[in-house]
């Protein structure tokens, strides 16, 4: 049996049971996000299936990215970052995820970065989600990516946009526990290109 000081010292960022006040909170916030990141996975697949032609499709995830970022604005507001203590480890990615997605005020994705950047520290999220949303940031603000997790298609391959010192960008990946750009950029293939391109 633990003892009372080992439950104090518990590391954060593990799923713990909620408090009972918080509890039903705390579901509804779990639940929430999971919905909105599965629907925004499903819409993403199928408007990139159409080479982000679909203008219908583009409509239908502008339209849920304000309503997703109006309602995070104020779990925010009301808990902070919603960690995977407040919500769980999946609904945290899905938490960073929609903040990526989003097009909402630069301001905003500023403070979500702080926000991100502080539950990473205490072991909320996983480093990864502040090298995404460090990399959209700096390609809004016309900065070169420090992390290479965006990339475009060009001559039928996919390529990183621009990488700020990109001799560096492995060791800058490995800090936030990303695997090395090659096997990114592979895995991003396999999973967008279809065969024949990716055996050129």
């Amino acid at each position: 049996m633990r003892s009372a000081a080992a439950k104090r010292h518990q590391p954060p960022g593990r799923d713990r049971k909620p408090r009972k006040e918080d509890s039903g909170l705390n579901r509804e916030v779990r639940a929430q996000l999971l919905r909105l990141d599965r629907i925004d996975s499903v819409l993403r697949s199928q408007w990139v299936a159409t080479g982000f032609k679909d203008r219908a499709l583009e409509r239908k995830l502008e339209a849920l990215n304000t309503t997703a970022i109006d309602w995070l604005r104020e779990v925010i507001a009301l808990h902070g970052w919603p960690g995977r203590s407040l919500v769980g480890r999946a609904a945290a990615d899905a938490a960073s995820r929609l903040i990526q997605h989003a097009d909402c005020s630069l301001a905003f994705q500023q403070r979500c970065l702080r926000l991100l950047k502080e539950a990473a520290a205490r072991g909320e999220v996983p480093p990864r989600h502040v090298a995404y949303l460090t990399d959209v940031l700096r390609m809004r603000t016309g900065r070169k990516q420090l992390f290479g997790t965006k990339f475009r298609k060009q001559r039928g391959r996919l390529v990183p946009y621009p990488i700020e010192r990109e001799s560096e960008v492995d060791e800058r990946r490995k800090q936030m526990e990303l695997e090395p750009l090659r096997a990114y950029a592979r895995r991003l293939e396999r999973t967008y290109l279809p065969s024949p391109t990716r055996q050129r």
